[in-house]
C-alpha cells in the first residue's frame, strides 16, 4: 500500500505584502480626503475647528501618494521590456480608464444638477490640459503619468548604477525634501529667481525620489523583516511628530491652504519619513493561505480603479454620515471605511463588464 501524499505546505509569494501596503496606501487617501470636509471650506478658505482630529488623521495618512509610487519603483525598477513596449502596455490600463472617469466627473454632477452645461463643457475640455475644479484627486494621475514617462528613461541609469551611486541620488533628493521648510524663510533658492525656477537640486526633487527609493529597498535593503518592521515604526512616528506639529503650529496664522499644508506636502522630509517606515512594517505580513493571498490581490488589482471612482461616492455618503454621528473622531474613519467599501463594490462590479479594463483599470 502506498503512503498517503500530504498536500505540500503553501508558501505565500515574497511581494504580497505589497498588496496588503497598495490597499491600505487606498484607504490612506480616502482618510485624506474624508478630514478635508472639516479644515476646507466651500470657497476654498480655512475652517479654524475640528482641527485636532483632522491634523490627527491627516498627519498619519499623508503617506499615501509616495507609498504607491515607491511600490511602482519596487515592482518596475529595472524594466525588462523596451521603452515603446512599457508605455503601450501601462499607459493603456492607466490612460483610458483615467479617461472615462475624467469624463464621468464633468458629467455626473451634471445630472445630479449641481452644475451647468457650461461648467460641464468647461470640465470635458479641459481634461488634455488639467483636472476639473471637482476632480481635484486626479491631480495623481497627471503625475503618475509623468513618472511613467520617465521610468524608461530612468531604469538604464538604475540597472547599471552602483550602490553607492544610488544614496548619492537619494541624499541630494532627501536634501530636497527640506527645502519647503527653508523656503518659508529663503523663498527663492539655490539660483532660483522669478526667470528661473529651476534650483541645482530641481533635477533631484519631486516624486521620482521614491521611485528610486522602493527600488532600493527591494535591491539593498537587507534587513531582518522585524527589525526593518521597528526601524519603520520610529520613522513612522518621527515623522508623524513633525507632521503633526508643523500643521498645529501654521494653523492660528495660515493665509490659505497651501501655507496651513506645510508638513502636509508630499515631497518633505517628514512625509518620506512615514512613508518608508510603513514600507518597512509592512514587509513583515505574509500569508498562510493562497485564498487568502488571492482575494487581497484581486482587491489591490481594483485600487486604482476605486481611486478614480472614491469622490463620486464620498461627497454623497458625506452628509448622511456627518448627520448621523455628529462626531469627527468618528466620522473621519467610518466614511473613509464605508467609502471604501461602497467603491470596492461598485469597481468590483463595474470589473464583470466586458472592457471592462478600460473602465476600472
Amino acid at each position: 500500500m502506498r503512503p498517503m501524499q500530504l498536500p505540500a505546505a503553501f508558501k505565500g509569494s515574497p511581494t504580497a505584502y505589497l498588496n496588503v501596503l497598495r490597499i491600505f496606501a487606498c484607504l490612506m487617501v480616502l482618510t485624506v480626503h474624508s478630514g478635508e470636509f472639516f479644515y476646507i471650506g466651500d470657497k476654498g478658505q480655512i475652517i479654524r475647528q475640528d482641527h485636532l482630529w483632522v491634523n490627527n488623521y491627516g498627519s498619519l495618512m499623508r503617506g499615501c501618494v509616495p507609498l504607491f509610487v515607491m511600490i511602482s519603483g519596487y515592482l518596475l525598477l529595472p524594466i525588462k521590456e523596451s521603452g515603446s513596449e512599457f508605455y503601450k502596455r501601462r499607459f493603456s490600463r492607466l490612460l483610458i480608464p483615467f479617461l472615462f472617469w475624467s469624463v464621468m466627473y464633468a458629467i455626473v454632477p451634471y445630472l445630479l444638477g449641481s452644475t451647468k452645461t457650461g461648467q460641464m463643457w468647461h470640465d470635458l475640455l479641459i481634461i488634455p490640459i488639467n483636472f476639473a475644479p471637482g476632480a481635484g484627486h486626479l491631480w495623481f494621475v497627471y503625475m503618475f503619468i509623468g513618472v511613467y514617462l520617465f521610468i524608461p528613461i530612468f531604469s538604464p541609469w538604475v540597472q547599471t548604477a552602483s550602490k553607492r551611486f544610488k544614496q548619492f541620488f537619494l541624499l541630494i533628493w532627501v536634501i530636497t525634501l527640506c527645502f519647503p521648510y527653508i523656503k518659508t524663510i529663503y523663498p527663492e533658492i539655490l539660483g532660483e529667481a522669478f526667470w528661473n525656477k529651476y534650483h541645482s537640486g530641481y533635477y533631484f526633487s519631486g516624486y521620482i525620489g521614491y521611485l528610486l527609493l522602493g527600488h532600493y529597498i527591494k535591491e539593498h535593503i537587507s534587513i531582518a523583516k522585524w527589525s526593518g518592521f521597528m526601524a519603520g515604526l520610529a520613522l513612522v512616528f518621527i515623522g508623524y511628530t513633525i507632521t503633526y506639529f508643523v500643521f498645529d503650529h501654521q494653523l492660528p496664522f495660515a493665509k490659505d491652504i497651501p501655507e496651513l499644508e506645510l508638513s502636509w506636502s508630499f515631497p518633505t522630509i517628514n512625509v518620506a519619513m512615514m512613508a518608508t517606515g510603513f514600507f518597512l512594517m509592512f514587509r513583515v505580513i505574509s500569508f498562510k493561505s493562497a485564498a487568502i493571498e488571492n482575494f487581497i490581490a484581486k482587491v489591490s488589482g481594483l485600487t486604482y480603479g476605486m481611486y478614480l471612482a472614491h469622490i463620486l461616492v464620498l461627497v454623497q455618503l458625506f452628509p448622511i454620515i456627518n448627520n448621523w454621528l455628529h462626531n469627527v473622531a468618528l466620522v473621519i474613519p467610518v466614511l473613509a471605511i464605508t467609502t471604501f467599501v461602497v467603491t470596492y463594490l461598485l469597481i468590483k462590479l463595474l470589473s464583470y463588464l466586458p472592457g471592462s479594463k478600460y473602465i476600472v483599470g
